[in-house]
Protein backbone atom coordinates (compact mmCIF):
# COMPACT_ATOMS: atom_id res chain seq x y z
CA UNK A 1 0.00 0.00 0.00
CA UNK A 2 1.58 3.27 -1.21
CA UNK A 3 1.60 5.66 1.95
CA UNK A 4 1.32 8.88 -0.18
CA UNK A 5 -1.75 7.38 -1.74
CA UNK A 6 -2.74 6.93 2.06
CA UNK A 7 -1.77 11.03 3.08
CA UNK A 8 -4.25 11.85 -0.23
CA UNK A 9 -6.96 9.63 1.35
CA UNK A 10 -6.10 11.05 4.81
CA UNK A 11 -6.74 14.70 3.11
CA UNK A 12 -9.60 13.80 1.54
CA UNK A 13 -11.68 12.95 4.63
CA UNK A 14 -10.08 15.91 6.96
CA UNK A 15 -10.82 18.59 4.52
CA UNK A 16 -14.12 16.62 3.11
CA UNK A 17 -13.42 16.99 -0.63
CA UNK A 18 -11.23 16.26 -3.66
CA UNK A 19 -10.96 19.36 -4.74
CA UNK A 20 -9.99 20.75 -1.29
CA UNK A 21 -7.32 17.95 -0.79
CA UNK A 22 -6.06 18.50 -4.59
CA UNK A 23 -5.22 21.93 -3.39
CA UNK A 24 -3.56 21.22 0.00
CA UNK A 25 -1.53 18.75 -1.51
CA UNK A 26 -0.66 20.93 -4.59
CA UNK A 27 -2.09 18.00 -6.90
CA UNK A 28 -5.27 18.53 -9.58
CA UNK A 29 -8.41 16.83 -8.66
CA UNK A 30 -8.17 13.96 -11.37
CA UNK A 31 -4.88 12.78 -9.56
CA UNK A 32 -6.47 12.96 -6.54
CA UNK A 33 -9.36 10.60 -7.51
CA UNK A 34 -7.03 7.44 -8.94
CA UNK A 35 -4.81 7.69 -5.80
CA UNK A 36 -8.14 6.95 -3.76
CA UNK A 37 -9.58 4.51 -6.26
CA UNK A 38 -6.08 2.79 -6.25
CA UNK A 39 -5.98 2.25 -2.95
CA UNK A 40 -9.97 0.88 -2.88
CA UNK A 41 -8.82 -1.26 -5.80
CA UNK A 42 -5.67 -2.49 -3.51
CA UNK A 43 -8.07 -2.74 -0.44
CA UNK A 44 -11.23 -3.98 -2.31
CA UNK A 45 -13.41 -2.07 -0.63
CA UNK A 46 -14.91 1.85 -0.61
CA UNK A 47 -12.29 4.00 1.05
CA UNK A 48 -14.88 7.01 0.75
CA UNK A 49 -18.33 7.99 0.55
CA UNK A 50 -20.17 10.85 -1.32
CA UNK A 51 -22.91 12.76 -0.18
CA UNK A 52 -24.24 16.35 -1.01
CA UNK A 53 -22.54 17.40 2.10
CA UNK A 54 -18.87 16.50 0.41
CA UNK A 55 -16.80 13.43 1.07
CA UNK A 56 -16.01 11.48 3.85
CA UNK A 57 -14.24 8.29 4.98
CA UNK A 58 -15.98 5.06 5.38
CA UNK A 59 -15.05 2.47 8.50
CA UNK A 60 -12.58 1.20 5.97
CA UNK A 61 -10.82 4.42 5.36
CA UNK A 62 -10.65 5.41 8.74
CA UNK A 63 -9.14 2.01 9.40
CA UNK A 64 -6.51 2.53 6.63
CA UNK A 65 -5.71 6.04 7.64
CA UNK A 66 -5.15 5.17 11.07
CA UNK A 67 -2.52 2.31 10.57
CA UNK A 68 -0.98 4.17 7.70
CA UNK A 69 -0.42 6.75 10.32
CA UNK A 70 1.00 4.15 12.81
CA UNK A 71 3.45 2.87 10.11
CA UNK A 72 4.96 6.44 9.45
CA UNK A 73 5.00 7.14 12.44
CA UNK A 74 7.12 3.78 13.35
CA UNK A 75 9.64 4.21 9.81
CA UNK A 76 10.38 8.25 10.96
CA UNK A 77 11.37 6.66 14.31
CA UNK A 78 13.48 3.97 12.97
CA UNK A 79 15.22 6.74 10.64
CA UNK A 80 16.08 8.34 13.74
CA UNK A 81 17.18 5.80 15.89
CA UNK A 82 19.31 4.59 13.40
CA UNK A 83 20.64 8.19 12.86
CA UNK A 84 21.53 8.50 16.64
CA UNK A 85 22.84 5.25 16.80
CA UNK A 86 25.35 6.36 14.30
CA UNK A 87 26.47 9.67 16.49
CA UNK A 88 25.03 11.26 13.10
CA UNK A 89 23.47 13.40 15.73
CA UNK A 90 22.36 14.95 18.56
CA UNK A 91 19.69 13.40 20.85
CA UNK A 92 16.41 14.87 19.73
CA UNK A 93 13.69 14.47 21.76
CA UNK A 94 9.49 16.09 21.49
CA UNK A 95 7.51 15.63 24.99
CA UNK A 96 3.97 16.58 24.99
CA UNK A 97 1.31 16.98 27.61
CA UNK A 98 -1.56 18.45 29.25
CA UNK A 99 -1.68 22.14 30.37
CA UNK A 100 -0.77 21.01 33.93
CA UNK A 101 1.90 18.96 33.57
CA UNK A 102 4.31 21.94 32.38
CA UNK A 103 3.68 23.48 36.14
CA UNK A 104 5.75 20.79 37.84
CA UNK A 105 6.05 17.13 35.91
CA UNK A 106 7.61 18.24 32.43
CA UNK A 107 10.20 20.54 33.60
CA UNK A 108 10.88 17.96 36.24
CA UNK A 109 12.06 15.40 33.06
CA UNK A 110 13.31 18.02 31.33
CA UNK A 111 15.81 18.59 34.33
CA UNK A 112 16.59 14.94 34.21
CA UNK A 113 17.21 14.84 30.52
CA UNK A 114 19.42 17.35 31.05
CA UNK A 115 21.44 15.90 33.75
CA UNK A 116 21.91 12.66 31.66
CA UNK A 117 22.00 13.98 27.98
CA UNK A 118 22.95 17.86 28.55
CA UNK A 119 23.12 18.19 24.41
CA UNK A 120 19.38 16.56 24.15
CA UNK A 121 17.71 18.74 21.71
CA UNK A 122 14.25 19.61 23.35
CA UNK A 123 10.81 20.79 22.31
CA UNK A 124 7.74 20.94 23.91
CA UNK A 125 4.01 20.89 22.85
CA UNK A 126 0.86 21.40 24.74
CA UNK A 127 -1.66 18.88 23.90
CA UNK A 128 -4.96 17.01 25.01
CA UNK A 129 -5.27 12.91 24.79
CA UNK A 130 -6.51 13.18 21.02
CA UNK A 131 -3.90 15.41 19.62
CA UNK A 132 -0.90 13.86 22.07
CA UNK A 133 -2.24 10.37 19.65
CA UNK A 134 -1.75 12.12 16.37
CA UNK A 135 1.65 14.12 17.54
CA UNK A 136 3.23 10.39 18.29
CA UNK A 137 1.89 8.59 15.18
CA UNK A 138 3.49 11.34 12.85
CA UNK A 139 6.51 11.00 14.62
CA UNK A 140 6.34 15.07 16.01
CA UNK A 141 6.60 13.93 19.52
CA UNK A 142 8.47 11.13 21.43
CA UNK A 143 7.02 11.36 24.91
CA UNK A 144 3.48 12.61 25.88
CA UNK A 145 1.69 12.80 29.21
CA UNK A 146 -1.94 11.93 29.10
CA UNK A 147 -4.81 11.69 31.81
CA UNK A 148 -7.73 9.98 31.88
CA UNK A 149 -10.62 8.64 34.60
CA UNK A 150 -9.26 5.25 36.03
CA UNK A 151 -12.27 3.39 34.77
CA UNK A 152 -11.90 4.05 31.17
CA UNK A 153 -9.26 1.49 29.73
CA UNK A 154 -7.89 1.89 26.23
CA UNK A 155 -5.77 0.08 23.39
CA UNK A 156 -4.29 1.89 21.10
CA UNK A 157 -2.77 0.77 17.54
CA UNK A 158 0.91 1.00 17.44
CA UNK A 159 0.85 2.79 20.91
CA UNK A 160 2.55 1.81 24.54
CA UNK A 161 0.58 3.25 27.34
CA UNK A 162 2.73 3.51 30.96
CA UNK A 163 0.57 3.57 33.88
CA UNK A 164 2.39 6.52 35.98
CA UNK A 165 0.09 6.44 39.20
CA UNK A 166 -3.39 7.90 40.28
CA UNK A 167 -3.94 11.41 41.69
CA UNK A 168 -6.56 12.17 44.27
CA UNK A 169 -8.15 15.61 43.09
CA UNK A 170 -8.43 18.39 45.46
CA UNK A 171 -11.02 21.39 45.86
CA UNK A 172 -9.23 24.82 44.65
CA UNK A 173 -11.00 27.28 46.40
CA UNK A 174 -10.21 31.39 47.57
CA UNK A 175 -8.80 31.53 50.70
CA UNK A 176 -11.77 33.45 51.84
CA UNK A 177 -14.46 30.84 50.53
CA UNK A 178 -16.55 29.20 53.59
CA UNK A 179 -15.12 26.07 53.49
CA UNK A 180 -11.51 27.27 53.29
CA UNK A 181 -10.40 26.04 57.23
CA UNK A 182 -12.00 22.70 56.36
CA UNK A 183 -9.49 19.75 57.20
CA UNK A 184 -11.43 18.02 53.91
CA UNK A 185 -14.49 19.33 51.99
CA UNK A 186 -17.56 17.07 50.82
CA UNK A 187 -18.01 17.57 47.36
CA UNK A 188 -22.07 17.83 47.45
CA UNK A 189 -21.36 20.94 49.47
CA UNK A 190 -20.10 22.90 46.28
CA UNK A 191 -23.44 21.73 44.93
CA UNK A 192 -24.38 24.99 44.56
CA UNK A 193 -21.23 26.89 43.59
CA UNK A 194 -19.83 28.41 40.16
CA UNK A 195 -17.65 26.09 38.51
CA UNK A 196 -14.32 26.59 36.51
CA UNK A 197 -13.56 23.28 34.36
CA UNK A 198 -11.49 21.96 31.66
CA UNK A 199 -12.45 22.15 28.32
CA UNK A 200 -14.96 19.78 27.10
CA UNK A 201 -12.96 16.28 26.88
CA UNK A 202 -14.64 12.88 26.91
CA UNK A 203 -11.66 10.82 27.65
CA UNK A 204 -10.48 13.30 30.51
CA UNK A 205 -13.20 15.35 31.79
CA UNK A 206 -12.46 14.69 35.36
CA UNK A 207 -14.46 17.53 37.40
CA UNK A 208 -17.80 17.22 35.62
CA UNK A 209 -17.85 13.31 35.90
CA UNK A 210 -16.84 13.86 39.54
CA UNK A 211 -19.97 16.46 40.50
CA UNK A 212 -22.17 14.43 38.60
CA UNK A 213 -20.91 11.23 40.64
CA UNK A 214 -21.71 13.00 43.57
CA UNK A 215 -25.34 13.77 42.79
CA UNK A 216 -25.40 17.30 40.98
CA UNK A 217 -25.02 18.56 37.48
CA UNK A 218 -22.05 21.68 37.74
CA UNK A 219 -23.09 24.96 36.84
CA UNK A 220 -20.27 25.87 34.81
CA UNK A 221 -19.20 29.09 33.88
CA UNK A 222 -16.38 28.96 32.32
CA UNK A 223 -13.83 26.39 30.59
CA UNK A 224 -10.06 26.46 30.14
CA UNK A 225 -6.98 24.18 30.10
CA UNK A 226 -5.10 27.02 31.33
CA UNK A 227 -4.61 26.04 34.93
CA UNK A 228 -3.12 29.89 35.82
CA UNK A 229 -6.35 30.97 34.41
CA UNK A 230 -8.30 28.50 36.64
CA UNK A 231 -6.31 30.33 39.81
CA UNK A 232 -6.83 33.58 38.91
CA UNK A 233 -10.60 33.13 38.31
CA UNK A 234 -11.15 31.31 41.27
CA UNK A 235 -9.11 33.59 43.12
CA UNK A 236 -11.56 36.20 41.73
CA UNK A 237 -14.15 34.53 42.76
CA UNK A 238 -15.95 33.41 40.03
CA UNK A 239 -16.35 30.10 41.19
CA UNK A 240 -14.31 26.74 42.32
CA UNK A 241 -12.44 23.74 40.77
CA UNK A 242 -10.51 20.55 41.29
CA UNK A 243 -7.16 20.44 41.05
CA UNK A 244 -3.98 17.91 40.70
CA UNK A 245 -2.06 17.92 43.58
CA UNK A 246 0.63 19.34 41.23
CA UNK A 247 -0.56 22.76 41.44
CA UNK A 248 0.40 23.40 44.92
CA UNK A 249 3.95 23.67 43.14
CA UNK A 250 2.33 26.90 41.71
CA UNK A 251 0.05 27.96 43.84
CA UNK A 252 -1.84 31.54 44.46
CA UNK A 253 -1.40 32.98 47.89
CA UNK A 254 -4.59 33.86 47.68
CA UNK A 255 -6.22 30.01 47.08
CA UNK A 256 -6.24 26.78 48.83
CA UNK A 257 -6.06 23.22 47.74
CA UNK A 258 -7.98 20.92 50.22
CA UNK A 259 -8.38 17.17 50.62
CA UNK A 260 -11.73 15.76 49.60
CA UNK A 261 -13.97 12.99 51.41
CA UNK A 262 -14.26 9.89 50.01
CA UNK A 263 -15.15 8.76 47.57
CA UNK A 264 -12.19 10.74 46.29
CA UNK A 265 -12.43 11.16 42.39
CA UNK A 266 -9.50 10.02 41.30
CA UNK A 267 -7.15 10.64 37.40
CA UNK A 268 -4.82 8.11 36.34
CA UNK A 269 -1.90 9.45 34.63
CA UNK A 270 -0.46 8.15 31.82
CA UNK A 271 2.23 8.22 29.61
CA UNK A 272 2.57 7.25 25.46
CA UNK A 273 4.83 6.48 23.45
CA UNK A 274 5.56 5.17 20.03
CA UNK A 275 5.57 0.66 19.97
CA UNK A 276 9.05 -0.01 20.02
CA UNK A 277 9.61 3.54 21.72
CA UNK A 278 12.93 5.25 20.58
CA UNK A 279 16.06 6.51 22.97
CA UNK A 280 14.56 9.56 24.05
CA UNK A 281 11.33 8.04 25.04
CA UNK A 282 12.98 5.23 26.60
CA UNK A 283 14.70 7.61 28.91
CA UNK A 284 11.81 9.68 29.28
CA UNK A 285 9.75 6.79 30.62
CA UNK A 286 12.55 5.58 33.50
CA UNK A 287 12.50 9.23 34.38
CA UNK A 288 8.55 9.56 34.64
CA UNK A 289 8.38 6.24 36.44
CA UNK A 290 11.47 7.56 38.87
CA UNK A 291 9.25 11.22 39.31
CA UNK A 292 6.20 9.48 39.89
CA UNK A 293 7.30 7.11 42.52
CA UNK A 294 9.22 9.88 45.00
CA UNK A 295 5.50 11.65 44.24
CA UNK A 296 3.88 8.55 45.99
CA UNK A 297 6.31 8.15 48.25
CA UNK A 298 5.93 11.77 49.33
CA UNK A 299 1.79 11.97 49.39
CA UNK A 300 2.30 8.47 51.86
CA UNK A 301 4.81 10.25 54.37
Amino acid sequence: MNLRFVETLREVGERGSFSAAATALHFTQPAVSRQVAQLEREVGMPLVVRSRQGVSLTAAGRLVVEHAEVIRGQLLQLETSLTELSGGSRLAVGIGGFPSAFIGMIPELVHGLRERVPEAEITLKRCGHDEALSLLRGAEIDFALVFARPELAQRLAGIEIVEMGEEPMLAMLPRTHRLALESRVNLPDLANEAWIVGAPDPTSSIIVNACLAAGFDPNVVFETDDPLATQSLVAAGLGVSLSSPWASAALREDLVLKPLAPPVPIRRVRALVVDPPGPGARILLELARELELGQLEESAN
